[in-house]
């Protein structure tokens, strides 16, 4: 008589596991790659293997509770995290420049990961809402309030690239909640203003395109009357803003625009990781066998520019396949968040996969010269404890969400 033994899986989402798994596993490969150059970053590769192990502890761990749970303590865990960001400025270490990390004994941790999180769940709950009208301006201040603080406080340490992970997540769940399209357009052109100066030189090209969606949208006297007013206020101070950035912020921003304006100082990262994935070619040079790497003519490369040591060893193809595995777990997460009867849970996916969007999207755009170098690692490959364990926090967040997709 025949046994049949059936395993019955959890309900998880099987995909964004899978692409998970596969980026953690490759992450491990080229952080081996990128530390077998002698020198001081020798044998890290098993310390990354000893995060995986708590990384998959901790998603384990973030799947198992109920997110409700999550809704309830989210002030709680919002002020500690603002706690914390505030101790790193007092008390935390620093390394090239920035302090970013507290020291608990043997352990060092950046708060600012932890902080994202916080906060996601904090404005989930505060846009989960039966009431909540994001038409009034009274409605989306108080979510911007929320996220200004711990901006600010990371934006101090100093890290830019980190900071501007909350208001981009912030604008995700703006729309998300229900907040009109061109009345966040118009909330968003402030940071239009600023962007289109630091490219341009000019703010004609701001005053003009804003002219043009006032007209198109023709906003109420009040949301006009505050658009206009920061706006102005933003024209004001931008041009003070360039004497008043620290000399790395003015010089990534430089070397951005232009880095052979620095070939041999601050443009000398972006030149080398452009060298490196341009030399992989399609097939790439083979695993292990990177010139760049190998030269140590490429830095951070076990961190910030990994992205790089992929092209240049596993191509084109590997380089596109990483970027495949990114795309599965993004469109999953943000299926997640579309299938989610929950509204709160809705959210919460919604500002977690954003985050992650934004930390992927940054670095690879910086190894390839289109974004400045901001420092951000490369989720779930660059070396780097706690990173590792919040992406995996995150992702264990969003497969908590699928396995109760149909509670409401």
């Amino acid at each position: 008589m025949a046994i049949k033994l059936r395993v019955r899986l959890p309900a998880i989402d099987m995909p964004l596991a899978a692409a998970t798994l596969g980026l953690i596993v490759l992450g491990l490969l080229m952080v081996y790659s990128a530390t077998t150059v002698p020198g001081a970053h020798e044998g890290l590769w098993q310390k990354q293997l000893l995060w995986a192990g708590l990384a998959v502890a901790a998603t384990w761990v973030a799947v198992a509770i109920p997110y409700r749970i999550f809704d309830t303590i989210a002030w709680p865990a919002y002020l500690v995290s603002i706690l914390m960001l505030g101790a790193v400025l007092v008390a935390g270490s620093s390394a090239l420049g920035a302090k970013r990390w507290l020291d608990l004994g043997p352990v060092r941790f950046q708060p600012s990961e932890l902080a994202t999180i916080a906060t996601v769940w904090l404005l989930a709950r505060t846009f989960d809402h039966p009431k909540l009208d994001l038409r009034k301006v009274s409605a989306w201040v108080f979510p911007l309030v929320l996220v200004l603080v711990p901006m600010a406080l990371v934006a101090k340490e100093p890290d830019l690239g980190t900071s501007l992970a909350f208001p981009v997540t912030l604008v995700a769940m703006y729309f998300w909640a229900g907040m009109p399209a061109g009345q966040l357009l118009l909330g968003l052109s402030p940071v239009a203003n600023v962007v289109l100066f630091f490219v341009t030189g000019s703010l004609w090209w701001f005053l003009g395109l804003f002219a043009v969606l006032l007209a198109v949208l023709r906003p109420r006297p009040l949301v006009l009357a505050i658009v206009i007013a920061l706006n102005a206020g933003v024209c004001y101070a931008v041009p003070h803003l360039w004497s008043h950035m620290h000399d790395y912020q003015r010089r990534r921003i430089d070397t951005f625009l232009d880095p052979s304006n620095d070939p041999y100082g601050a443009g000398y990262q972006i030149i080398q990781s452009q060298i490196a994935i341009g030399s992989g070619g399609v097939t790439g040079k083979g695993y292990l066998q990177g010139s760049q790497k190998a030269l140590a003519f490429l830095p951070m490369r076990h961190t910030d520019f990994v992205y790089s040591v992929v092209g240049e060893e596993l191509g084109f193809l590997g380089s596109f396949a990483v970027v495949l595995l990114y795309a599965l777990l993004i469109l999953r997460g943000y299926r997640i968040a579309l299938n989610a009867r929950s509204r709160f849970a809705s959210l919460m996916a919604v500002g977690l996969v954003t985050a992650l969007f934004y930390h992927i999207m940054v670095n690879i755009l910086m190894t390839i010269g289109w974004a400045p170098v901001t420092g951000l690692p490369l989720p779930l490959i660059s070396y780097g404890g706690t990173a590792l364990v919040v992406n995996a926090i995150q992702i264990g967040l969003l497969q908590n969400v699928a396995l109760r997709i149909r509670e409401g």
